[in-house]
C-alpha cells in the first residue's frame, strides 16, 4: 500500500514539473517607455476564445459586447518619472465623497489601490509628468493630474467632460 501512495506521489510531482516548466510567457517590450509589459493573466476576467489562433481575450463586464478586445498590455509594477507634480500631497487615501461608506482609491509609490474593487485592487500605473495611466484588470485609464495638494486632488480623466475632484478620506 505503501509503495501505492508513493508511486502516485511521485507521479503528481512530475506532472506539476513539467506543467510548471510549459507555462507560456507573452512579455512585450514597450518601445516609448523602453519598460517590459505583461499580458494581464488575470484568471477572473480571461476566457479563451478564438479556438482557431487559441489566444486569450479579455471579457468583462467593461467589453463583452466586443470580443476583439485583448488582452492588456500592463507593467509588472508601478512606474514614476519626469515628475511635475509633488507626489508627498498626491499620495493617500481619496474620495469624491468625504460622507461615503469607503474612499475611492489610495495612491501610492508601488499601486492605485481601488478600494471597492472585486478581487486584487492593487493596480500598476505610469505616472510620467502629470499624466497618469492606471491599468486596470479589463480596460486602462487615463488622466492628466491638474493640481495636488494636501487636502485635494484633481484629474481630468480621459473619457469624462468634467475635471474629477478627490479630497482626502477622513480616516
Amino acid at each position: 500500500m505503501q509503495k501505492k501512495i508513493n508511486y502516485i506521489l511521485l507521479l503528481a510531482l512530475i506532472s506539476m514539473s513539467f506543467s510548471c516548466k510549459n507555462e507560456k510567457k507573452n512579455n512585450t517590450l514597450n518601445l516609448e517607455t523602453g519598460t517590459e509589459l505583461k499580458t494581464d493573466s488575470v484568471e477572473a476576467y480571461n476566457k479563451l476564445a478564438n479556438t482557431e489562433k487559441i489566444k486569450t481575450l479579455t471579457i468583462s463586464e467593461y467589453n463583452t459586447d466586443n470580443s476583439e478586445i485583448e488582452n492588456i498590455n500592463r507593467p509588472e509594477k508601478t512606474i514614476i518619472r519626469n515628475l511635475e507634480i509633488d507626489t508627498t500631497k498626491a499620495f493617500g487615501i481619496w474620495t469624491q465623497d468625504p460622507n461615503g461608506p469607503h474612499a475611492d482609491f489610495w495612491l501610492t509609490k508601488k499601486s492605485f489601490y481601488i478600494v471597492d474593487y472585486d478581487g486584487d485592487g492593487a493596480m500598476p500605473y505610469i505616472l510620467d509628468k502629470n499624466k497618469i495611466t492606471v491599468f486596470y484588470n479589463d480596460f486602462i485609464q487615463k488622466g492628466i493630474i491638474n493640481s495636488s495638494n494636501k487636502d485635494t486632488l484633481k484629474i481630468k480623466w480621459k473619457d469624462y467632460k468634467e475635471e474629477t475632484t478627490y479630497v482626502k478620506f477622513p480616516q
